[in-house]
């Protein structure tokens, strides 16, 4: 049936929508993420080879990661574009930018797969936790590949398999357990959080669009929470996918599942009563 079909559009339209209705929580719960996330940042400059009085592309830049990191790097006499879908999101990004008095960030809204820049503008690109999003990843490869000047490097990261993301896993994983009925598979050919995590994948998606010394490494981040319900608060927040799974759940549903989510969060215990709960970010770099 037609209906049955993944549609593109519709799910960007949604997309938008969805990261628009938690934009305002990345922004109260960025303190907590970032402490662990910021490493991934740190390592994507590196592996794009940011340098002072660069042009740097940010994709899928949230509200300001790793555009941010970019920007201190590159320095006064450099500059960085950041892209994003979501106006909400880039308000946000607005807003951290200024509060960090930083004059070389530009901030755009767009679609990656159609990204209207100019080949060759710049130095490196890199993209956060973004291509995962994106219904079409090789024709974003090829467009940001389009991009770089020569020589020029992207680099990305993912999420690996559910099994090694128990942050995110973990309540998507409780309500299969939990709730009854259990939520739908994903849609067939529909983007996923994990849909890049098979071993080798993004890897020949890379090869695939012409990057040419591609290359990959895991890098394991912990997000630490002062309490398992603090845990549950934070996911229950800024989550659009498990938001979806239990809104039209009765409140005693919903209550009994983020039950089990605090009791899922206790499994990994991190200090003074906290929970420490790791995740798998794949790293991926080619050259053009």
């Amino acid at each position: 049936m037609a209906s049955d079909r993944f549609d593109g559009d519709s799910y960007k339209t949604n997309q938008r929508r969805e990261w628009d209705q938690v934009a305002g929580a990345w922004e109260k719960w960025w303190s907590l993420f970032e402490q662990s996330a910021q490493p991934v940042s740190d390592r994507l400059a590196t592996l794009s080879d940011v340098q002072a009085g660069q042009r740097v592309l940010d994709i899928s830049t949230g509200i300001g990661e790793p555009a941010v990191t970019v920007a201190k790097l590159v320095g006064t006499d450099g500059s960085v574009v950041a892209t994003d879908q979501s106006p909400g999101m880039l308000a946000i990004a607005r807003r951290r930018i200024a509060d960090q008095r930083l004059s070389n960030i530009e901030l755009a809204e767009a679609d990656t797969e159609q990204l209207n820049l100019p080949d060759g503008e710049f130095d490196a690109v890199v993209c956060r936790w973004g291509l995962m999003f994106l219904p079409d990843v090789h024709e974003a490869l090829s467009r940001i590949r389009q991009t770089i000047k020569a020589g020029g490097r992207f680099a990305t990261s993912v999420w690996s398999t559910p099994d090694k993301v128990p942050f995110i896993s973990l309540p998507m994983g409780t309500a299969r357990r939990v709730l009854a009925p259990p939520p739908p598979p994903p849609q067939p050919g529909a983007p996923n959080l994990f849909g890049l995590g098979e071993p080798g994948l993004i890897e020949r998606a890379f090869e695939e669009a012409g990057f040419e010394d591609v290359r990959s490494e895991t890098l394991t981040i912990r997000v630490t929470a002062d309490s398992p319900e603090q845990y549950r608060d934070f996911m229950s927040d800024i989550a659009p996918p498990i938001r979806t799974l239990i809104s039209e759940r009765s409140k005693d549903v919903q209550q009994a599942f983020w039950n089990a989510v605090v009791d899922g969060a206790r499994s990994f215990p991190g200090p003074d009563g906290g929970v420490s709960i790791p995740g798998d970010a794949i790293l991926v770099v080619g050259r053009k």
